[in-house]
């Protein structure tokens, strides 16, 4: 402006215009230097403020990273935790359910052996089909069976459906490790200058704080403080926003801890299920076996007397045969002295009349008749009683014969359902060998049977020297 106004002062311009003008420039000058002082002042201090900012701004913000990595930390150690826990819970409730299915497939050899007895006992004869304890035991064991069969299927698919939640569970904390992982590496990068130039190279002058931030000795304080003075500020939508991620952590972590409560609950109930299958199928079998072997020696004895009852029979039969043939030769012996008796009184009655008396002759001939006579119709009942005794005989030996068969039938049978469990049961059940051996009852055990069976016999030499 002073040289605008130089230049344009024509010449020979007054002394007191000259100088007016030089103190007007000179004013100006200082006018100027007033402004660019204030200036100067005003914009260090602004410079100041700007910089306490931007300290303060750094600082809170290193501190807020500094917080949401320990937060992250500690929702990945809680996590970590929480997932080696569920491991060892999934590889618990797989052992559970293989020992769940190892006693499911172990009841399926004694479930087809009591349906092949029941089956075997079918075929027993009309006389031998009775509801007899055996059979009764035999049902028992059977609906036992079936129970438990049905209690361990059950208990195999709630074990399966509990193993898929431990898996699902844990598959789903691995994803929020590895989400939590990832953020932490991230705002590491973001405060840690040392692997922040590691892994970006760049010069980014004094934006991380050499501190390293004012230490956090609580963890999750969003969840622990009220809303209010969390972090000593009014609440955010970030704020809102941390403390939404650290439920839903919490969140997943609670619903892994009920998770692993509901398995160890199911394989205490499993084991108690497997132990309780384990003594009541005992029980029932123990109680099959017993009644088995009772029915075997009680039908056995019962045959042996039905034996002794068919050779008694036939004793007695063969000497009634023999009675009646002495019975029937007797009858027919009796014909030849009636025939000569009446022979006699024909000769006789041809006498004259002075001599066809009534003398002594006549009554021992006619004593003669009547005796005969009355022997013979004796002897006649008699025979019809032997006849009619004989087919009785004949009748009671041919039903003994059917009885014996039967029992014998039923033996059979009854040894065959005990084969069934030990090969052994089914020519010696149960200690009780077979009778009419000239051994007496439950004197071997049928182990001991096969073992006297099997062995060779002795030297003759060693039976002489005994």
């Amino acid at each position: 402006m002073a040289h605008r106004t130089a230049a344009s002062m024509p010449v020979g311009t007054l002394p007191e215009d000259w100088q007016g003008s030089v103190v007007e420039n000179l004013s100006m000058a200082d006018t100027s230097h007033k402004q660019a002082r204030s200036n100067v002042n005003t914009g260090m201090l602004t410079v100041r403020s700007t910089t306490t900012e931007h300290t303060r701004q750094r600082d809170s913000l290193h501190s807020r990273f500094a917080q949401k990595i320990q937060n992250t930390k500690e929702l990945a150690q809680q996590l970590s935790s929480r997932i080696h826990a569920l491991h060892k819970a999934t590889q618990h409730t797989e052992w559970s359910l293989e020992k769940l299915k190892a006693s499911f497939e172990a009841l399926k050899e004694p479930y087809e052996r009591c349906k092949q007895r029941l089956q075997l006992r079918q075929k027993l004869p009309q006389r031998e089909k009775v509801f007899d304890s055996f059979q009764e035991a035999l049902l028992a064991e059977e609906k036992e069976l079936q129970a438990a069969r049905q209690n361990l299927a059950v208990a195999i698919s709630e074990t399966t459906r509990m193993l898929r939640e431990l898996k699902g569970m844990t598959q789903e904390l691995e994803f929020d490790l590895r989400d939590k992982k990832h953020a932490e590496t991230l705002d590491t990068l973001c405060i840690d200058k040392k692997m922040r130039d590691l892994q970006i190279p760049a010069n980014l002058d004094k934006c991380y704080s050499r501190s390293g931030g004012t230490p956090h000795k609580q963890a999750l304080p969003e969840l622990s403080v009220p809303p209010s003075t969390t972090w000593g500020a009014p609440e955010t939508e970030g704020k809102d926003q941390e403390r939404t991620r650290q439920k839903s952590t919490i969140q997943n972590l609670d619903q892994a801890l009920r998770t692993e409560d509901f398995a160890r609950q199911r394989w205490a109930e499993s084991n108690e299920l497997m132990e309780a299958c384990q003594k009541t199928l005992k029980r029932a079998v123990q109680t099959t076996q017993a009644e088995m072997s009772a029915k075997v020696e009680h039908t056995e004895v019962l045959r042996q007397e039905l034996l002794k009852q068919s050779k008694a029979t036939t004793s007695k039969t063969k000497e009634l045969e023999k009675y009646l043939g002495l019975t029937t030769d007797k009858l027919q012996s009796l014909e030849k002295p009636l025939t000569a008796n009446a022979q006699r009184a024909q000769i006789r009655s041809c006498r004259t009349p002075r001599e066809d008396i009534s003398d002594q002759v006549t009554e021992a001939l006619h004593d003669q008749m009547h005796s005969l006579k009355g022997k013979k119709l004796q002897l006649q009942a008699q025979t019809l009683a032997m006849q009619d005794t004989y087919r009785d005989l004949q009748m009671t030996q041919r039903s003994l014969c059917e009885d014996i068969a039967d029992k014998n039938r039923a033996i059979a049978i009854e040894r065959d359902c005990a084969g069934l469990k030990k090969d052994a049961h089914a020519a010696h059940s149960f200690g009780f060998a077979k009778v009419g051996r000239g051994q007496r009852h439950f004197s071997d055990t049928a182990s001991s049977m096969l073992r006297s069976a099997d062995r060779s016999p002795m030297p003759s030499r060693l039976h002489t020297a005994r």
